[in-house]
């Protein structure tokens, strides 16, 4: 497979001609209306909606020209393309923006399940979009297999993570809104590496090489593209890593409780670690028997003396280290099992033994 006969190539940078004034209406309609729809979809918390704006969104066009012009050593023309993917992006975060304000006027607007998911990009993320990637490029050479093409779409995430940052420039989450920003520059240099993968397979590697201009700027290309990817992935590895130490130290952390409670019936609900700020959020809740009320105490005489004497810093020391500022939620209820029986009361077990 020559060049001159590799049309898919052709095909996704020809952004200009007599047709290009239709293409650009019809690319910044369909930019617009997928921005609206993932700013609604993330402030009603819908995930279905969220995906809808996938579909609807034109990204992955210029994206696969960039890698393109790559291939075949047109490194203006993949800057071209950069630049309008960098412009269509930054509209994208501004329209959101634009957006979340209209919304909140009548009335206040949360931050929903569905921002905060973007705002976490994780080294699974980086391997999604590469796969993602070589799907949209595949069908763009295999026009057969066009029915792919959604589910690249919806593989990979664009257009969500753009709104989900404009929504937390609104709310003044800098940090959350560069997290969101970093998945999508993440699915960005992913695309571009795999799909000029998929394109030197495809039989263009011997046409480029052939021509030394060309492979010139394969080769700047290709080179600026791989650091970029190896400067996003270490940052990926270093979430991730992070994210699977916070979940051990929550886990580490739940048994110590555990153990330090027991006997006495101890329910954690929450207990959410933070690598990055040194910090952690506990809430603990004591059950005290039953017939409490039978007895002429306080709530604070009827804890057991272990729970009472200031051991759970020490517990947290041994777990998290002395740099940790951890805040403690700490409560007490009623609770007992009952013997109907007998009418006999007995200490509650365990919540956690209760559901086994």
């Amino acid at each position: 497979m020559t060049v001159k006969k590799f049309s898919t190539t052709k095909d996704i940078l020809k952004f200009e001609g007599s047709d290009a004034r239709s293409y650009w209406k019809r690319f910044s309609m369909l930019l617009a209306l997928s921005v609206i729809i993932a700013t609604m979809g993330l402030l009603r918390n819908s995930s279905a909606v969220v995906i809808a704006a996938m579909l609807v969104a034109p990204l992955m066009a210029p994206i696969l020209g960039i890698a393109g012009a790559l291939v075949v050593g047109k490194v203006q023309r993949a800057g071209y393309l950069l630049l309008v993917v960098t412009i269509s992006s930054s509209v994208c975060v501004l329209l959101a923006w634009f957006l979340v304000y209209m919304s909140d006027v009548p009335k206040g607007t949360l931050i929903q399940e569905q921002v905060l998911a973007r705002t976490d990009p994780g080294i699974e993320d980086l391997i999604i979009a590469l796969a993602a990637g070589v799907t949209g490029a595949y069908v763009q050479i295999q026009k057969s297999e066009i029915s792919l093409l959604p589910g690249a779409a919806i593989g990979v995430s664009l257009v969500p993570p753009l709104t989900a940052s404009g929504i937390l420039l609104y709310f003044a989450e800098y940090a959350y809104a560069y997290e969101a920003a970093l998945l999508f520059v993440t699915n960005l240099g992913a695309i571009i590496l795999s799909a000029c993968g998929v394109y030197l397979a495809s039989g263009s590697l011997a046409a480029v090489l052939t021509k030394g201009k060309r492979r010139t700027g394969f080769s700047i290309g290709v080179t600026v593209t791989v650091v970029a990817v190896s400067l996003i992935s270490y940052q990926l590895v270093r979430s991730t890593y992070d994210r699977y130490l916070e979940t051990q130290t929550e886990a580490d952390l739940v048994n110590a409780l555990q153990a330090w409670g027991y006997p006495t019936s101890l329910e954690i609900i929450r207990a959410d670690v933070n690598v990055k700020n040194s910090t952690a959020d506990l809430w603990l809740i004591v059950d005290l028997s039953l017939d409490v009320d039978d007895r002429i105490a306080t709530i604070s005489d009827l804890l057991p003396q272990h729970l009472k004497d200031g051991q759970i810093k020490k517990v947290l020391k041994e777990i998290l280290g002395p740099d940790y500022n951890v805040t403690v939620r700490y409560q007490t209820r009623l609770a007992g099992a009952l013997e109907l029986a007998t009418d006999k009361v007995a200490p509650a077990p365990s919540p956690s033994k209760s559901k086994e």
